[in-house]
């Protein structure tokens, strides 16, 4: 794994950032100021082919957004085979569940290709939640609607 980049600057360019963050289900309650709030604590990440971006069995600290390439969501299947059970590509994200429901993975996430991420960790989140109780209460509802 290879650190592309950490959070925004201000004054610089984060449509790259923006447009998938506001296209999620889990930020489409959150204003503007409230999504650009979010991409302070996102980090860029560039993974190879094969490369495992985490573990089933992990501890859920982050979610991730796939800007390039595909991930595959895998869990133990027969005679110690893994088996896909999900495919993300650009635009989708996943991790979220876990990440904000303090759980550990399901799967193991695993780059089908070379793939780079955008990357949210659970103590950056929360420290926004934390200071910004509208933020929390949209989240919260997304996840509680997803979760069902």
């Amino acid at each position: 794994m290879k650190v592309l980049s950490t959070g925004i600057v201000p004054g610089g360019d984060v449509g790259f950032l923006y447009r998938p963050f506001r296209a999620l289900e889990l930020f489409a309650s959150l204003t503007d100021k409230q999504v650009y709030q979010v991409l302070y604590g996102v980090r860029t990440l560039e993974y190879a082919k094969g490369e495992v971006i985490f573990r089933r069995g992990d501890p859920g600290d982050a979610f991730f957004v796939v800007q390039t390439g595909r991930v595959e969501a895998r869990v133990p299947g027969f005679l110690g085979f893994s088996r896909v059970v999900g495919r993300m590509g650009p635009g989708e994200f996943f991790g979220e569940l876990a990440m904000l429901l303090r759980q550990p993975r399901a799967a193991t996430a695993v780059c089908a290709e070379r793939t780079v991420v955008h990357s949210l960790s659970w103590p950056d989140l929360d420290g926004l939640m934390r200071k910004n109780p509208d933020i929390a209460a949209a989240i919260n509802a997304a996840v509680a609607k997803r979760s069902r």
